[in-house]
Parts: structure tokens; C-alpha cells; sequence
């Protein structure tokens, strides 16, 4: 059990002559400002910080005075024989204790390394899958001694504990050590060692304590101590690991070397309730402290009081600005002192966050704090999380597909250089700019980078959306979209060369496929190489395309096939395929075989809908401009053919739709059709197909004449109810596709054959007055909810 002797003991012997280890919190400014105090004052031969060893070259660059953070280092290897990919971030801000020594121990000459075990031997350490955040603080919220204590000092979470024990007041340096050293205590005491050989954490203090130990070795008479910057987690056990080293980790197998790069960060990733779980809440509130503590002269006012302020005048200037809400300048002053008040009554030196928080909840808020309150508790949280993004020092060595993509993106006038989210709408068919701003997108995505997703506009892959003429796409830059451009480098140096490379992986993938070509698939690669811009690779492609489509077997394939072809030839602008000479051939062929296979098609070879969607594909290529050279008759021979032939009753109930509207089946043989399907002699199942590959292409017969009708009706009346409720979910998806207007006039028609003359609203008649009167209190409830929260429009909706 953890005493008070016991930790003033622990305090004592992290700080020696010999050797200072400071335990710290990630990101926290209390923790850092000892740290800058402890190097000035005890002047070390040596500074060591927690992080992966392959780290170290990259010293300058952090403490280089044009570094703007916060920034990250991002490092990532592929590991094993399948080539599994490991990645992880080590974020750094201004009031990191890590990057406040690295600053400081570079101005003062004093060597610094990093001493913790690399991302692959991490890994392999570990029984469960690293975390993205490499500073990882997962033990603090797991531990139940910590959260016992913030409960009875009526904090809201550990972080909030942290805050009121750590962050509010300065003390001198063996103080602060010793309570860092008790609050980490409790959380190690939480988690026995079986956990902690689990997530890799005996192993990274093994490596780390066998470095302190190795530089204490080095220290020469006279020198200054060893300080240490260490996870307080880690630190509290330091002190025993140097009394009685364990091994070494001894990683299994051979470890390739990690890749590194440099890369900007955001405040909003720093935010703890984002995700990051070695994040402060509020990092640009951090910031403010920390800037006020650090520019502080004396006599000046206590910095948190300072950026009480400061933050107060941002979140009321977005407030007025952003959201045109008038703030009058009293409430923003009695905020302030209600701040201020609040920290006094809470026997606090200076306001924290939340004392921020709930003034401005008294004193901006009118209303109730849920409802009228949101906008205001949004855009405080916004402010106090900030946008800033961080800036890499020259000489950083930017991998250059991250330098030419970020670039390009810029020259596209696309946002990069903060963390809100974008939405860029792009004219597809009248700007040149435009278009190339969406192969440049299009190309991100094949990539895998996480930048933008496309929300709206033709889809030219699919064949969906055609009717639009923008295109509009969700984009926003993060740490990720630096990362993995970082790793993708190896496909090129610039984005045209990685986006080319990774397609040309497509095409030999293609080429290797064991089993027989697609059409579909090869015909979409053209396209996708259009809508790319890697027109110089379609010559390529186009054999495969032709290999595909002479030996798919698939009739759906090929039909699909066609489609994307004669898209591609007449999506002129948006893909530019005007210059594909070979395009007409090509539809000609792909339209000859899919004829061949569709009059050879039996039943069982195909999904009959995939076959009924295919058959209506071809019919609107026909009656497309590209389409007019085609022979029509071959088309309607085969849909005769399986009008009569076909063993499937929904693919003649299909092809007899199509024929109809085409002009090619009068009224009369279609009512002839659908009574001999409806009329008992065929079976319940086969009926039920047949009207819906008929409600597939010819969903107008369901109003226009009255065969299906009738015959529907009258089947219907000889169903017994177990047939009916079988074929129920059949008959429903037969007539899905209906719109509400054209459901209407069935159940209009419907009606009238039984001598109803309006649909009048079903009325419930078994309902007692005792009933009646509790749904209309419940109605009356719910009103009133609406009204609080804004939504009373809702009720008149139709």
C-alpha cells in the first residue's frame, strides 16, 4: 500500500546528485515548467526522454526556433512475412515536458536521447495492437484508486483531479515531484503485473532503465546529473529497476528499420476527447497558460487569470461574429468576475477551465443551458480546443510526395493549413480547374490517404448520379493525410507518380488473375483511368478490356460492361475520353456478346433481377446517341426469345415488360401473359416472379389495362392465408420500385374494382375512451418536448 513515508522515500531517490528523474504527465504545462526549472537549476550532463530511439536524429529539428507546433513524429514499418503495416504518432506542443527539455537541454549544449524501445520491438512486446498515440496514458483512466479520490474531492473525472492538484499552483520542485510521484503511485498500484507484461510496459521499462543506467555509467567527476523525463507511470519504478535490472527485451526475430517523418499536427487531435488518449482537454486553454506563464513578468497577474480573459474575449468575439449572437459587454465582464469569484469560493489561487465553463454558463446563457445553451457551450469548446496547426522547421526533409501533394492541393485552392472541414463543389462539365481538382481527389482516395470522401454528384464508376453536373466532396486536412502520404512514398515523389504506380498494381493484378477475365471489372478500369487522368494508360487497358469481354461468361457482366462503355463515350468533359479511338469498337463488341450470351442464357446461370437490370441496361443503350448504330433487332430477338423460351418466370416476366413498352407486345398478349401466369395453373411462386420481372421494367402495367390487376386480384382471393403470408414479403418487393403517385392510382384502381370510391384513413373503433384520453396526455408531452427543443415545426410537418 502506498504511504506517505513510502512516497516521500520514492521522492527522494528521483532526486539525487546523481541522477533526476522527473515524472510527468503528457502535455501538461505544470509538469513541463518543472521541467525547464529542473534543467536550468541542476544543469545534467545528460538529458533522456521517453520515445522510440529512432528518434534522435530528429532533436535539431524539434528544438530548431522555427518549428511551429504543435507538430508529430509519425513513424511506421512494415513488419513480417505478410508485410504488416505498424504506425504510430509521438505529438509534441509547445507545453510538452518531453519537447520543454529538448529546448532547453539544446540551448544549454546538453546531449539529448531518446530511450524507449522502437515501434516494431513495441510491437512485438505487446500481446494486443499498439495504439495510434505513442504517448499513450491509458493507465490513469483505468485506475479505480484515482477515480475513488476524484469522487471524494468532488472532481469530475481524473483529468479534472489532475488539473486541481497539479495545474492550478506553482510549487518548488521536490514538492511537485513527490505529489506527481503519489498520484502515479496510485495508478501503478491499480495494475497488477500480469496486465502490465500484456501491453508491453515491463519491457519498455526494462529498455529505458537499461539506457539511465548506461548513461549514470558514463557520467565523469564533475559532471552534472542524468535527468530524466519519464511517464510518471514508468518513473515511480524507475528507482527499483536501477537497484536490480531485469534483462533487457530481447525482441524475437529480425527488426526492420522504422521510417520517420516530421509532420504537422493539430490542436484538434491534441484533444483528449477526440480520441487521443495522452491528450489535455482543451489544449489550446493549455496554450493560453502556458504562454501567460512563460511571458509572465513580475508583479504581473496570475497568468490563469490572464487567460481566463483572453479565452472569455475569444469565445464572446466568435459568439458575435460567427454565430451574430449580441453579447452585451456587461455579462462578458460579469463572466469574468464570475470566474474569478468562482475560483475563491472554490478555495483555488487562480480560475481553472471549468470555473471558465460555468461562469459562462451563469452569465451568457439565457434560457435553459441544454437547449438555448448549446451554441454557446459549442463555441466555448471550440475555442478552447483552437484550430492551430503546426508548422515544420526548414531542413525538416518533408518526404516530397508529401511536399508536391500538399502543393498541388493548395494551387487548387483547397484548404490545408487548418483543421476545419471543407466542402468543395466542383463543376465538372464547364471548368477545366474543377476537373482537375477531382482527379486530384479521386487520386487521394486510391491512394488510401484519408483527406476528402465524395458526397454527392455522378458516380461514372457505377453509373449512378449521372443526371448531376457537380460533383461535391467533404474534405479536411489531419496528421493522418501527412502520415500515410508519408508511407505511400515509395510509389513515387510526386502524386501523378504514386497515383500512376498504384494503378498500374491494379492493371498487373488484372493481367495475373488466375481465373478468367472480367469484363466488368477491366471496362472499369478504364474508366477509373479517365477519371483519374492516366489517359497515357488506357492503351493498356483496352487489350484487357477486349480479353475480358471475349471470354466473361457472364451475360449481366458484359451487359454491365457495355453500360460503362457507352457512359465513358458519352461522359465527354468529365472524363475526357473523346481521344479513345478504339471506344466505338469496343461498344460494338462488348453489345455482340452480350447478345450471344443472353440468347443462350438458362435458368440457374444468373440472378434472375441481375438478368431483368441487365436487359434494361442494354434497352437504354439503344436509345442512347451512342447507341444508334447498333443493330436493334439482334436485341429484340433475344428478349423474345426469352419472353418465350426462358425457364425463369421472373426473366419472362422482364423481357415481356420490356416488349410491351417498346411497342413490341400490344395490351392484349401482355393480359394474355399474365392470366396464364395468374390465372392457377401455374404455381404460387412462379406467379409472384413473373409480375415482378414485369413490375422491373414495365412497372406502368400495374394502372394502365386491367389484365394484371384482375389477375392479381383473382389469385389472390384463392390464395388460402398460409400462401398468401408466404408470398407477402414478394408481392411488397414486387411493387417497391412503385413511386408514392403511382401506388396511389394501383390503390385507387384497386378500390374501385370493389366498389369503394375514396381511401379513407383506416379508423381504430376498439379503442376505449381511457385509452383515447392517455394517448392524447402522452401527445400533449411530447408537444411540449418539441417546443423546448425547438422542433414545434415538426408537428405541422406533413
Amino acid at each position: 500500500m502506498t504511504t506517505a513515508e513510502g512516497i516521500r522515500a520514492l521522492a527522494a531517490r528521483l532526486l539525487t546528485d546523481e541522477l533526476v528523474v522527473l515524472p510527468v504527465r503528457h502535455h501538461s504545462p505544470a509538469c513541463a515548467g518543472q521541467v525547464a526549472r529542473a534543467i536550468r537549476e541542476r544543469r545534467p550532463s545528460a538529458v533522456l526522454v521517453e520515445g522510440p530511439r529512432t528518434f534522435g536524429p530528429l532533436v535539431p529539428l524539434l528544438a530548431h526556433r522555427d518549428a511551429v507546433m504543435p507538430l508529430a513524429v509519425y513513424t511506421w514499418v512494415a513488419d513480417g512475412p505478410d508485410r504488416e503495416r505498424a504506425a504510430g504518432y509521438y505529438p509534441f506542443c509547445d507545453y510538452s515536458p518531453e519537447l520543454v527539455a529538448i529546448r532547453e537541454a539544446t540551448a544549454a549544449g546538453v546531449p539529448v536521447r531518446f530511450i524507449d524501445l522502437d515501434l516494431v520491438e513495441q510491437e512485438r512486446t505487446s500481446s494486443g495492437p499498439l495504439p495510434e498515440a505513442l504517448t499513450r496514458e491509458v493507465h490513469y483512466r483505468h485506475s479505480e484508486g484515482l477515480q475513488l479520490l476524484a469522487e471524494r474531492l468532488g472532481c469530475r473525472d481524473h483529468e479534472d483531479l489532475w488539473e486541481r492538484l497539479f495545474e492550478t499552483a506553482e510549487v518548488p520542485l521536490g514538492e511537485h515531484v513527490a505529489q506527481v510521484a503519489a498520484y502515479c503511485r496510485l495508478a501503478r498500484d491499480d495494475h497488477p503485473d500480469d496486465v502490465l507484461v500484456a501491453d508491453g510496459t515491463l519491457a519498455r521499462e526494462a529498455e529505458m532503465a537499461h539506457h539511465v543506467a548506461t548513461a549514470l555509467a558514463a557520467r565523469g567527476p564533475g559532471d552534472g546529473p542524468v535527468l530524466v523525463v519519464l511517464g510518471g507511470f514508468h518513473a515511480v519504478v524507475l528507482p527499483d529497476l536501477l537497484a536490480a535490472p531485469p534483462p533487457r527485451p530481447d525482441v524475437v526475430g529480425t527488426v526492420p528499420p522504422a521510417s520517420t517523418a516530421l509532420i504537422r499536427y493539430t490542436f484538434e487531435r491534441l484533444e483528449r476527447l477526440n480520441g487521443y488518449a495522452a491528450g489535455m482537454t482543451a489544449p489550446a486553454w493549455y496554450q493560453l497558460l502556458w504562454e501567460h506563464h512563460t511571458g509572465r513578468a513580475a508583479g504581473d497577474e496570475h497568468p490563469r487569470v490572464a487567460a481566463t480573459l483572453s479565452a472569455l474575449q475569444e469565445i464572446v468575439g466568435e459568439l458575435r461574429s460567427r454565430h451574430r449572437m449580441p453579447v452585451p459587454q456587461p455579462s462578458v465582464a460579469a463572466a469574468f468576475g464570475h470566474a474569478v469569484q468562482l475560483a475563491r469560493l472554490r478555495e483555488r489561487e487562480a480560475p481553472v477551465r471549468w470555473d471558465l465553463l460555468d461562469a459562462i454558463t451563469s452569465c451568457l446563457v439565457q434560457g435553459d443551458a441544454d437547449v438555448e445553451g448549446r451554441i454557446v457551450h459549442t463555441t466555448a469548446a471550440r475555442v478552447l480546443t483552437g484550430h492551430r496547426v503546426g508548422a515544420v522547421p526548414p531542413g525538416a526533409g518533408m518526404p516530397p510526395l508529401v511536399a508536391d501533394t500538399l502543393a498541388r492541393l493548395r494551387g487548387q485552392r483547397l484548404r490545408v493549413d487548418d483543421d476545419e472541414r471543407q466542402l468543395a463543389a466542383l463543376d465538372l462539365y464547364r471548368r477545366a480547374g474543377h476537373r482537375a481538382t477531382s482527379r486530384l481527389l479521386h487520386g487521394l482516395a486510391l491512394l488510401g490517404v484519408p483527406f476528402a470522401v465524395r458526397v454527392a454528384g455522378p458516380d461514372f464508376l457505377a453509373g449512378t448520379g449521372l443526371g448531376r453536373l457537380q460533383e461535391r466532396w467533404d474534405y479536411q486536412w489531419t496528421p493522418a493525410t501527412e502520415g500515410v502520404l508519408a508511407e505511400t512514398s515509395v510509389l513515387g515523389s510526386t502524386l501523378p507518380e504514386a497515383v500512376a504506380a498504384r494503378f498500374d498494381d491494379l492493371l498487373t493484378a488484372q493481367e495475373e488473375a488466375a481465373e478468367g477475365r472480367s469484363a466488368e471489372a477491366a471496362v472499369r478500369l478504364l474508366a477509373q483511368a479517365c477519371l483519374l487522368g492516366l489517359h497515357g494508360r488506357t492503351g493498356r487497358v483496352t487489350g484487357l478490356v477486349r480479353e475480358g469481354i471475349g471470354t466473361d461468361a457472364s451475360f449481366e457482366a458484359v451487359a454491365d460492361a457495355v453500360g460503362i462503355l457507352a457512359l465513358l463515350a458519352e461522359a465527354r468533359e468529365p472524363l475526357e475520353a473523346r481521344h479513345l479511338d478504339e471506344l466505338p469498337e469496343l461498344v460494338r463488341l462488348a453489345y455482340a456478346r452480350a447478345i450471344y450470351l443472353g440468347r443462350e442464357l438458362r435458368d440457374g446461370e444468373a440472378e434472375p433481377r441481375a438478368v431483368a437490370r441487365a436487359l434494361a441496361r442494354l434497352r437504354e443503350l439503344l436509345v442512347s446517341d451512342v447507341g444508334a448504330d447498333l443493330d436493334s433487332d439482334l436485341y429484340w430477338a433475344m428478349v423474345e426469345r426469352l419472353r418465350t423460351d426462358h425457364d425463369g418466370a421472373l426473366v419472362r416476366g422482364a423481357a415481356a415488360g420490356l416488349l410491351h413498352v417498346a411497342g413490341r407486345l400490344d395490351a392484349a398478349d401482355l393480359g394474355g401473359a399474365v392470366t396464364g401466369h395468374l390465372d392457377g395453373t401455374v404455381g404460387a411462386s412462379e406467379a409472384v416472379a413473373f409480375v415482378t420481372g414485369l413490375m422491373l421494367t414495365a412497372r406502368e402495367a400495374a394502372w394502365q389495362g386491367s389484365a394484371l390487376l384482375d389477375g392479381l386480384d383473382e389469385r389472390l382471393r384463392a390464395w388460402d392465408d398460409a400462401t398468401f403470408v408466404r408470398h407477402l414479403p414478394d408481392l411488397r418487393l414486387a411493387f417497391a420500385s412503385l413511386t408514392p403517385l403511382e401506388t396511389d392510382r394501383v390503390a385507387a384502381a384497386v378500390a374501385g374494382r370493389h366498389g369503394l370510391g375514396t381511401l379513407a384513413t383506416p379508423a381504430r373503433r376498439d379503442v376505449d375512451a381511457d385509452d383515447v384520453q392517455a394517448l392524447l396526455a402522452v401527445a400533449g408531452e411530447v408537444a411540449v418536448l418539441l417546443e423546448r427543443d425547438g422542433l414545434s415545426a415538426w408537428r405541422e410537418a406533413p
